[in-house]
């Protein structure tokens, strides 16, 4: 067969439309190997039939319409890698054609369509034609590759401006529901008749990705029922693990007969397939930051075949939805979270403020209802005011204010110390009122994000204190004068009648001098304890050295612990820094200890007294308090009785305790001295424990510590 290469076609414009190219090549090609019929076809719309995208003849009705059934036998077998076919007379019986060849037009990985050249002669095709004008046939597929690619951005296009417009709406209205309506709106083909919105729940912070029990409808929409059907019904997934599975991996599931999935439904989403006649349905998974969300829904009430470009808008509709479903999920999230922040401070019964670091010092954060109310300061939010600013608006006077500024604004924000004190203030109906305060910090990731201040109303302890001491001293005052008396005359009777009383006289004169001089400490140590507990004990403080003061008490006490055949071992360090102490208070806390390890202690055993400097918290003891000052001389005072148990340890310094052996054995006391004790001690700053029984060590032992005098100077003024 003679080829001829003559063409007389109009040259082709690079502007014109890629259809007129196909055309143009189409043409050539059919003069080139003097083709009777040619023609290029393309899937259509539904995927299913052909549309004609050029031919030539042109409006060659005839001509189709007798290969159209070929044309869609060799569509539907191609793939991408088939190679031309070539038919004779028997394969184009019917259609007035003897000889043709078959061109599949593909993608790597989608058919296009095909290019069909057919002939009235027979073995009008050779293998030199067809060499002839396989570039040609390789511009038309690389043409409709562009037509193609040209109609997926044009439809990329309508989406991204659809979701420019919808994104718009949406930033006024978040709901799932009105993002149904705009996907109604912008998106759907008139094909589509239902759709829902449907999220996974309960959703648990420590398990965001399920398992899930059900899903929840948020929104929807049909063409029967309008808008906002169904939503809040749960539908349970029992049936649906393998499909949600699927769904997870493939993005997108198409079911062209609803029927294949119905029977497997919630009978009240299989009711709502039923109400709506749904035929076909696509299920899109909606997931952002690998986080599962839902499942979006899209019906029809025909049978229909989602086409690859309707399901590629689908797709990037879904992942857009999910991102604004992500969005909407943190911002309730983020208000709950902020409302049960703010609930939890307004139910404080504490004033509360919290600040963070700036440029310009500390500014605050949030502060609460209960600070608000009880420094009388105007509703409304003080949210990025400084601390300082925040200061000169609180009922203090300038002094204190002035002073309150000097240690607020000293503390750094992200200074890892907390901080205490207590100020006094009269409040608008001229009431005195007394605060205490406490300043921590706060921290996120282990790290310093900010700092807490809290402020508690101390009123009416503070009255009831100075009421309590009030009338302690009063009724010591009333009662010491009696028992003065009683004293004094028991005395002066033992003094002055000798051996002349008869022995029963002396036996209870004697008891009633015992008796006054016991009433006498009781009242002491009780009128002690209140005034410290009120702040009213004072100290006289000095320098002075814990070993120094352990050996003068230990010589005081010498005729008390040999009475009982005792012997105390001192292992005193030497080399122990000053501390800064009113001696006369230390030397009545080491009396009342060593008093109560010699009482408590059997005859003949031994006391052990130790000193250490204690600098990090690696070097105290295990069951030493989290709040110690350090560095600090720590003091034992352990004895070689029964000792105490977890629960006495934690009991003992309470006033009045005694434990059930010390009623037992009714060693004297009322519980009294050791409450003292811990008095003085937590006045100078420091801290006292008891020990408790454990394996392999029993026995009382009481510690405590005092700050030494270079760290008690930082915090506090020398006297």
């Amino acid at each position: 067969m003679r080829v001829t290469t003559d063409f007389s076609l109009a040259p082709y414009n690079i502007n014109n439309d890629p259809a007129v190219l196909v055309q143009y090549l189409l043409d050539a090609i059919a003069q080139t190997v003097g083709a009777d019929y040619a023609i290029v076809v393309g899937r259509g719309d539904d995927r299913r039939g052909l549309s004609r995208i050029a031919e030539t003849p042109t409006e060659h009705e005839d001509a189709y319409s007798s290969v159209e059934t070929v044309l869609k036998t060799f569509a539907s077998a191609a793939t991408p890698s088939s190679a031309p076919e070539v038919l004779d007379g028997k394969g184009l019986r019917g259609t007035g054609f003897r000889s043709a060849v078959l061109f599949p037009l593909s993608m790597p990985d989608d058919m296009l369509g095909a290019l069909g050249i057919f002939a009235v002669k027979a073995d009008a095709f050779d293998s030199e034609a067809l060499h002839q004008i396989a570039p040609s046939v390789g511009l038309v597929r690389l043409a409709l590759e562009n037509m193609t690619m040209y109609n997926v951005m044009a439809q990329n296009m309508i989406v991204t401006q659809s979701i420019q417009l919808a994104a718009r709406e949406i930033a006024d209205n978040p709901s799932p529901q009105h993002i149904v309506n705009i996907l109604r709106d912008y998106f759907f083909d008139a094909h589509v008749t239902s759709c829902a919105l449907l999220l996974f729940g309960p959703v648990r912070d420590d398990l965001p990705n399920g398992p899930f029990d059900y899903m929840e409808v948020r929104g929807t929409w049909s063409k029967r029922r309008g808008s906002g059907v169904a939503v809040g019904v749960r539908f349970y997934l029992n049936n649906l693990t393998d499909l949600l599975e699927r769904l997870e991996e493939d993005e997108i599931l198409v079911f062209e007969r609803a029927k294949d999935i119905r029977e497997r439904l919630d009978p009240l989403l299989r009711a709502f397939l039923q109400a709506e006649r749904v035929r076909s349905v696509t299920l899109l998974g909606l997931h952002a930051n690998s986080r599962k969300l839902g499942v979006l829904f899209v019906g029809t009430d025909k049978r229909h075949e989602f086409t690859p470009q309707e399901l590629h808008s689908y797709r990037t509709v879904s992942e857009f939805l999910a991102i604004n479903v992500m969005t909407q999920m943190l911002q309730m999230q983020h208000d709950r979270v902020q409302q049960g922040r703010a609930a939890l401070l307004d139910a404080v019964t504490d004033g509360v403020i919290m600040v963070l670091p700036s440029h310009s010092g500390a500014r605050v954060l949030t502060v609460n209802q209960r600070f608000i109310e009880l420094f009388e300061l105007p509703s409304g939010s003080y949210q990025d005011w400084s601390l300082a600013d925040l200061l000169d608006r609180l009922p203090f006077a300038e002094a204190q204010r002035q002073e309150l500024r000097k240690t607020w604004l000293a503390i750094p924000v992200r200074d890892p110390s907390s901080q205490k004190g207590e100020f006094h203030l009269i409040n608008n109906d001229g009431h005195p009122v007394d605060i205490e305060w406490y300043s921590a910090p706060v921290y996120q990731d282990q790290q310093v994000l900010g700092r807490i201040y809290t402020f508690h109303d101390v009123t009416a302890e503070r009255m009831a204190q100075r009421l309590r001491s009030a009338f302690l001293s009063r009724v010591s005052h009333e009662l010491r004068t009696p028992l003065t008396s009683i004293r004094g005359f028991a005395e002066f009777i033992l003094e002055a009648t000798g051996d002349k009383l008869p022995d029963l006289a002396r036996e209870y004169t004697e008891i009633i001098l015992s008796s006054a001089k016991h009433l006498n400490r009781v009242f002491t140590d009780m009128i002690e304890i209140t005034r410290a507990d009120a702040g009213e004990l004072k100290l006289n403080r000095g320098d002075a050295f814990m070993p120094d003061i352990i050996i003068d008490v230990v010589a005081r006490m010498e005729l008390m612990y040999k009475e009982r055949k005792q012997q105390v071992v001192m292992e005193l360090d030497d080399d122990l820094p000053p501390v800064w102490v009113d001696i006369d208070r230390m030397i009545q806390v080491l009396q009342n200890l060593m008093t109560n390890a010699i009482k408590y202690a059997p005859a003949s055993s031994t006391i052990h007294i130790s000193t250490s400097h204690i600098t990090t918290e690696a070097e105290l003891p295990p069951g030493a308090p989290d709040d110690v000052i350090l560095p600090a001389v720590m003091v034992t005072v352990a004895d070689e009785g029964k000792g105490l148990t977890r629960e006495q340890a934690e009991k003992v310094f309470m006033p009045f305790y005694r434990t059930d052996d010390a009623k037992q054995q009714k060693i004297e006391g009322v519980g009294l001295g050791l409450a003292v004790t811990r008095s003085i001690v937590e006045m100078h700053r420091g801290k006292i424990w008891a020990e408790p029984n454990r394996k392999g060590r029993e026995g009382g032992m009481f510690v405590f510590t005092i700050p030494t005098l270079e760290r008690a100077q930082e915090s506090e003024p020398r006297a």
